[in-house]
């Protein structure tokens, strides 16, 4: 079973690696593959591996057509379309916005009605607190299909909605809304997760701390912030927040115990079952009732199959060996849902349980007080390294330490007093609420101490892992360094650390320069790379405490470089999609000079103005200030500082926002030092600007623009695209190429588009 349910998941990984949907001549020979082996299996000695690989493959193709079977026509988007269905996922109310999955049955375009069955996720620019999973409504809406930002080590949104069934995005017209029916059989399940979620909210003291009661009760994780997870994260205790094996097997164990103990003190029902078994009954109900309100994530789907088979064979007394219960639970999960294997939370999940099989059972007994106590959380923090490395880009160094308080804190405490309080607000609001409260002030202490620690100057480290063979080589040398004491040559297990732990990204020769042009939806930011030095020019946009272009894209970006310090940042102009993100920026990065057209708007953090005829010299590569003078401040985007940068024979033009204004100044007085091979497009695009003359004067080779994908500005506005075109330029647009990154020596790279670099099938 172990090497059946292996290679069914190589089988489903390997789909995942195609760029594009495979074409109908690669199901036909899979399909003659699985016959001819079924047909002459005596004689296929690699029947057994074959065979569940490319049950794998097939599998997985059919479960991804089903997801890719409807997309939004082009000709709908952005269009008010009518749609009728059924509220999808528990929605999730903001003081100004409600957003939540929605089942669409049909849509109506234009006195055309379309039958469909697709998921699509919405948001309603309202607190709408009447909004009840499973119910029926019918809205008027604009969708757009799914397209996230794409930059390198950001979070992917387009795979992540791939994985979840979601098939566009979309806003509520609020006032074209209409309720339909509400029937209980529609999502029982998560009716009564937001009945439960609402009883618990209404009873939670009001803390910094509150949400995670919610989170471990129901595992609805959307109140906690952004701030919080930072501190999670750099702890490695993340995983305490998400309901999983550790939580159900805590709270199992804990009422096997109770109940196993009570029953024992109750004679009469031990002649009819034994207290081991009621105690194991009533763990298994525990358990089932624990992922049911936890909405059967893909963790608690593995614990909940691992403890379900594992007391299964003690109540009927079998015995099955720990890998055989690894192995059909990743059987199981991946049957339900091949695509899990698009998410971390899949391979977290699964190599933490297959460390702990490997790294603890089948030896001998442990000797001392930390190593018999805390084997088990050693083996899992060395395990994960590599993991942690390639999805997060970090680990922590103190994790053990903070996992040694945080788990007996939180299994012990933390989490019967939850449960608890869920069970008992059922049927008195008071007991249910003061429960709550003692929770959360034991929380409130845990918290003060996972701050602390978390900004210790040592508390993580970053590092960059460059591809997947990396990742196998840890993994590799982990496994050998974990075989068990005594075992010859276990030392060798750090040469398979070593390209992990000394690997170094390349940066450029002395005189070149690497440009980057970060996909921040409708604002801008870019890096800029010399040989030895980091310039940061704007940082993108703050929507929300979640939506943080500077703590999503740029700082991971950052991270990808092995960047320790910013030498400079740049930002151009007060607007928020220049400026928002730069706050999560300097958090993150000892930032040397921070120079803008509005050193006023940062309190904390010294600055100064970007004024014309400032200049210096990074590794042979010069640096200039075109714009503004001091008679041109205060003109919002026509005060925007413009940049210049000179690598050998070719410039780079960075412009900000700047207009009509500030491109006719530069005309006037510096048209022998406009010209440029690449430009960054002024004002993303805008009508506003690329006046003739400037344009002229810069005669670019390329011109760079950032925008967001159908932007309500309506950024680039084609008569400047068709401007740049008629003199030869070549545009490219972060809206539908990602992140751009160009390396400039003595001749320009062509254009790396990241997007295009990164295409999977389900890709837009």
């Amino acid at each position: 079973m172990v090497l059946f349910s292996l290679f069914f998941l190589m089988g489903i990984l390997i789909l995942q690696l195609w760029t594009r949907w495979p074409g109908n001549e690669v199901w036909v020979i899979v399909g003659i593959m699985v016959a001819f082996l079924f047909l002459f299996k005596k004689n296929q000695r690699y029947f057994k591996y074959v065979i569940p690989f490319l049950l794998g493959f097939v599998y997985a193709g059919r479960y991804a057509s089903n997801q890719l079977q409807w997309t939004l026509p082009p000709g709908y988007e952005g269009k008010p379309l009518e749609i009728v269905g059924i509220i999808d996922s528990l929605p999730h109310s903001k003081p100004q916005q409600t957003s939540f999955k929605f089942f669409i049955k049909k849509i109506q375009f234009e006195n055309k009605i379309e039958p469909v069955h697709a998921i699509v996720q919405l948001s309603w620019k309202t607190s709408a607190q009447n909004l009840q999973v499973g119910d029926e409504w019918c809205f008027t809406v604009y969708l757009k299909k799914i397209k996230g930002l794409m930059n390198p080590g950001s979070f992917n949104f387009e795979t992540q909605s791939f994985q979840e069934g979601v098939r566009a995005t979309g806003n509520i017209v609020t006032t074209h809304t209409q309720f339909r029916n509400s029937h209980w059989y529609h999502h029982p399940l998560d009716r009564v997760r937001q009945h439960m979620k609402n009883l618990i909210q209404e009873n939670l003291p009001k803390s910094s701390t509150s949400s995670w009661i919610t989170a471990l009760a129901i595992g609805e994780r959307e109140g906690i912030s952004q701030e919080a997870w930072e501190v999670l994260k750099n702890t490695g205790t993340n995983h305490l927040i998400a309901i999983a094996g550790l939580h159900i097997g805590l709270m199992s164990a804990l009422i096997f115990s109770v109940i196993t103990w009570l029953w024992r003190r109750l004679p009469r029902f031990m002649l009819i079952l034994p207290a081991p078994h009621a105690g194991a009954i009533a763990a298994l109900i525990l358990a089932l009732v624990y992922s049911a309100m936890a909405g059967f994530s893909i963790p608690t789907q593995r614990a909940c199959i691992m403890l379900s088979l594992f007391l299964l064979t003690f109540l009927f007394r079998r015995k099955i060996l720990a890998w055989q219960f690894f192995s059909l639970a990743l059987f199981f999960v991946l049957f339900f849902n091949p695509l899990c294997v698009l998410t971390a939370s899949f391979w977290l999940s699964f190599t933490t349980i297959a460390f702990i099989i490997y790294g603890v059972r089948g030896r001998l007994a442990p000797v001392g007080f930390w190593w018999k106590h805390g084997r088990t959380q050693w083996v899992i923090t060395l395990g994960l390294i590599p993991l942690g490395i390639g999805f997060f880009q970090q680990c922590s160094w103190i994790s053990f330490i903070a996992n040694s308080i945080a788990i007996p804190c939180m299994g012990f405490l933390v989490l019967p007093l939850t449960l608890l309080g869920c069970f008992f607000v059922l049927f008195s609001e008071k007991a249910g609420c003061s429960l709550f409260f003692l929770a959360d002030k034991i929380l409130s202490v845990l918290w003060i101490l996972l701050t602390y620690l978390s900004h210790l100057s040592w508390s993580t480290w970053y590092q960059v892992i460059p591809g997947t063979a990396f990742i196998l080589c840890a993994f590799a040398g982990m496994i050998i360094l974990l075989l068990p004491l005594g075992f010859p040559g276990r030392w060798l297990g750090v040469i398979g650390l070593l390209p992990l732990l000394l690997y170094k990204p390349a940066v450029p020769a002395i005189g070149d320069v690497w440009l980057t042009v970060l996909d921040v939806g409708q604002g801008l930011s870019i890096v800029i790379q010399t040989h030895r030095h980091l310039l940061v020019f704007d940082t993108g946009a703050r929507m929300s405490e979640r939506s943080d272009m500077g703590e999503n894209v740029v700082v991971p970006f950052l991270h990808t470089l092995a960047a320790t310090h910013i030498d400079r940042l740049v930002i151009s102009h007060g607007d928020n999609d220049h400026i928002g993100g730069s706050a999560a920026v300097l958090k993150q990065f000892p930032t040397y000079l921070v120079q803008s057209s509005v050193p006023q708007q940062f309190i904390n953090v010294p600055a100064s103005l970007c004024l014309r005829g400032e200049k210096w010299e990074w590794d042979q590569v010069k640096f200039e200030f075109l714009y503004p003078t001091i008679d041109r401040l205060g003109l919002n985007n026509d005060s925007s500082c413009v940049l210049r940068v000179t690598s050998g024979i070719h410039h780079v033009l960075l412009t900000g926002d700047i207009e009509k204004i500030a491109e006719n100044d530069l005309t006037q007085y510096l048209a022998d030092e406009l010209s440029a091979d690449i430009l960054v497009a002024p004002h993303h695009g805008s009508a506003t600007s690329a006046v003739d003359a400037f344009i002229n004067d810069v005669h670019p080779r390329i011109v760079l623009i950032s925008t967001g994908y159908r932007n309500h500005y309506h950024f680039p506005n084609p008569k400047v695209v068709q401007k740049y075109h008629e003199m030869g330029a070549e545009t490219f647009n972060t809206a539908e190429t990602g992140a751009i990154h160009l390396e400039i020596s003595k001749q320009i790279s062509a254009p790396s588009l990241y997007r295009v670099n990164h295409h999977h099938y389900w890709s837009s």
